[in-house]
């Protein structure tokens, strides 16, 4: 590898780094930018990932991805990587102006999430076996994703000093390292008690210690793998919720609230969103639902 190369490569991971540890972002994010970038550097035509960032080459590299048969959404995050680090260029002063901008972002057909009815939620928590301290934990776990909205990520990182079981809240720190306040419903506060109070079995050793509410069997902090793991594990036994992820609890949780008639803004608040649009999504959803009710029970609704 030539010096100008590394060189490249450094830049590359300096940015990523900024964006793990100064921005906040996923390590799925990251790793997925990270991809992008390297693609880009190693098709770009100038020695220098400096000198290749022009409007024409990266217009280039696009059409070449495209040609690889890339669905939209993948195409839209590669300019969304390209846009990022061309702003992250510009505030480090390493390039004048950011070209990606001059990108349109290629449109992704709308997607709607799945959910599960409140049944099939349920014969998914119930799954666990309590008679045991894992089966404990992973219930409280799926009980929390459902009865507050979180994602796989946030309920890893939630500390026993931000659950109150008194007051009934827990205190989330989500995407952009913004943070919340979220209601929890009585039965969850339940799970949860059952687990903090069998807890102590894992975390032996105080010292070590990570003061999040979840814990491994050997007492270190989970990360979003465990608990993909875990919700796998209760869906396999719960036929009638096969295919579910963990980000399927956070769906059902908002489906079920805005079915129920609950405040769109509220809802935003407690999934935290930075924008509403972003919650307006289940909006459609639930009237999707509507309609279908419609047709099928109304006597013009197959007119």
């Amino acid at each position: 590898m030539s010096q100008m190369q590394e060189e490249n490569c450094e830049l590359i991971e300096n940015f990523c780094r900024d964006l793990l540890y100064g921005r906040r972002f996923s390590e799925n994010t990251v790793k997925a930018y990270r991809a992008d970038l390297y693609r880009f550097n190693n098709w770009q035509h100038s020695e220098s990932i400096l000198d290749g960032f022009t409007l024409n080459e990266l217009r280039g590299f696009l059409r070449h991805e495209a040609s690889r048969e890339l669905d939209s959404k993948s195409l839209a995050r590669e300019v969304s990587s390209l846009r990022t680090f061309g702003n992250w260029m510009l505030e480090t002063e390493r390039l004048p102006s950011n070209p990606a901008k001059l990108i349109a972002m290629p449109k992704t057909p709308a997607r709607l999430p799945g959910f599960l009815s409140v049944r099939e939620v349920q014969q998914v928590i119930d799954s666990y076996d309590v008679s045991s301290i894992l089966g404990i934990r992973n219930r409280a776990i799926v009980d929390l994703l459902y009865g507050a909205g979180l994602r796989a990520s946030e309920s890893v990182s939630v500390l026993l000093a931000g659950l109150n079981l008194q007051t009934r809240e827990i205190q989330v720190i989500g995407k952009g390292n913004r943070e919340r306040i979220v209601p929890l419903p009585e039965l969850t506060c339940r799970s949860l008690q059952s687990w903090i109070d069998s807890r102590s079995e894992l975390a032996v050793d105080s010292t070590a210690d990570p003061g999040t509410v979840f814990i491994s069997i050997h007492g270190r902090k989970l990360d979003p793998r465990d608990i993909r793991r875990i919700v796998a594990c209760g869906v396999k036994k719960a036929a009638r919720a096969a295919g579910a992820s963990p980000h399927t609890f956070r769906h059902s949780f908002a489906t079920h609230l805005l079915d129920n008639g609950a405040d769109l803004r509220a809802v935003q608040d407690m999934l935290g969103h930075a924008t509403l649009s972003t919650t307006q999504v289940y909006t459609h959803l639930t009237m999707e639902r509507l309609r279908k009710t419609y047709r099928k029970a109304h006597p013009r609704g197959k007119e």
